[in-house]
């Protein structure tokens, strides 16, 4: 993990998750009911559910952001990434990790080439940015309908992860084998144990992050909910672990993850705390 993990703002529930590191009700904040949204292939579909109690801009995120327009009535939707959102990867990444904590492009490629279906995006339909910076990703985004070139499908919030055998996120498993081109469709057995482990049985997230101007919205908790609900009913795995910095963890634990303590990995400068979320089947008393 570390090196997609939070940055350091304390208390920020609608920060990013894990460095390099559903669905109960998530929580968005224009005050109207659930909406169903789909992905673009269709098959996506998740509930959104809107906060009913917190008035528009009373959560202290709200502070200093750009007076409203469109991005205050979203209207989000997930869909699972691919090579495709590299560009939009990144920019997201830049705008939300301090430097020692970023994924670097080239894992970005590595991850999204290699285990595309275990990585996440929420997406929302806007016309243009309120400012020139206000969505870093904005400019890499494409149209979602070619009859209206004038909006574009911007990526507000991601989960970025790969499959390792450990229970836990290590500094290995947050690498990337050095000759994995070379391997990619050789029909031998890769014995290089850095990196993604197609038969392992952990999520390792690697990144969970959510623009800063789309903070305060419940939206981090939002996109874990339906990347849980969605890696559970797959089957693929048995638990999703994470790292994150200490006044991150009630947030983790909010969500359903256990707090297993200090974590041995050194990345970003260390001191991180692991993370799990048992799927039901395999969690304590099972």
């Amino acid at each position: 993990m570390p090196r997609d993990l939070f940055s350091t703002a304390p208390k920020e529930e609608t920060l990013v998750a894990s460095p390099e590191s559903t669905t109960p009700k998530p929580e968005l904040s224009d005050g109207t009911e659930g909406t169903v949204a789909a992905g673009q292939d269709g098959q996506n579909d998740f509930t959104i559910y809107r906060d009913e109690t917190e008035p528009a801009n009373a959560h202290p995120l709200h502070h200093g952001r750009a007076k409203e327009t469109e991005e205050d009535n979203l209207h989000p939707y997930v869909q699972t990434l691919s090579i495709s959102n590299l560009e939009d990867c990144v920019a997201l990444e830049k705008a939300v990790f301090p430097e020692n904590e970023r994924c670097s492009r080239e894992k970005f490629i590595y991850r999204l080439t290699v285990c595309p279906e275990l990585c996440l995006g929420l997406f929302s339909t806007v016309s243009s940015p309120p400012t020139a910076n206000a969505i870093p990703t904005y400019e890499s985004a494409r149209p979602p309908d070619s009859a209206k070139p004038n909006l574009k499908s911007v990526l507000i919030a991601m989960i970025v992860a790969t499959k390792v055998g450990s229970h836990a996120v290590t500094d290995e498993s947050m690498d990337i084998p050095r000759n994995w081109q070379e391997l990619q469709g050789s029909a031998g057995s890769n014995t290089d144990t850095r990196g993604h482990q197609e038969h392992g049985r952990t999520i390792a997230l690697h990144s969970l992050g959510v623009l800063p101007a789309y903070r305060g919205r419940g939206l981090a908790k939002t996109i874990m909910k339906s990347y849980q609900q969605r890696m559970e009913t797959s089957g693929i795995a048995d638990r999703i672990a994470l790292l994150a910095h200490e006044h991150l963890v009630k947030m983790y634990k909010d969500m359903g993850f256990e707090d297993r303590g200090k974590s041995e990995a050194k990345f970003g400068g260390g001191g991180w705390i692991d993370l799990i979320y048992e799927f039901a089947e395999h969690g304590p008393g099972s």
